[in-house]
């Protein structure tokens, strides 16, 4: 079984993980291929946008988020 992580933008993906089993919070935290791609806030491509899963609203994740110019968005997925 394998885990899909996709990050997306208007242009089509910016950077794609395929991890066996699956995600917590330890690896969904190496963001870096993602935050390098990414511009700093408030320009273009510079708000980080996840869904409310739990290992999205990790402290630790919003500090590197932000310690990297960028700002971290949580969406409520209404289904």
């Amino acid at each position: 079984r394998y885990s899909i992580l996709p990050a997306l933008s208007l242009d089509g993906y910016i950077a794609l993980r395929v991890v066996e089993g699956a995600v917590n919070s330890i690896e969904f935290y190496d963001v870096n291929d993602v935050l390098l791609k990414m511009n700093r806030y408030p320009n273009a491509r510079s708000v980080l946008i996840m869904d409310n899963c739990s290992i999205h609203k990790s402290d630790t994740l919003r500090q590197a988020v932000e310690a990297a110019g960028k700002h971290p968005a949580l969406c409520s997925l209404i289904w």
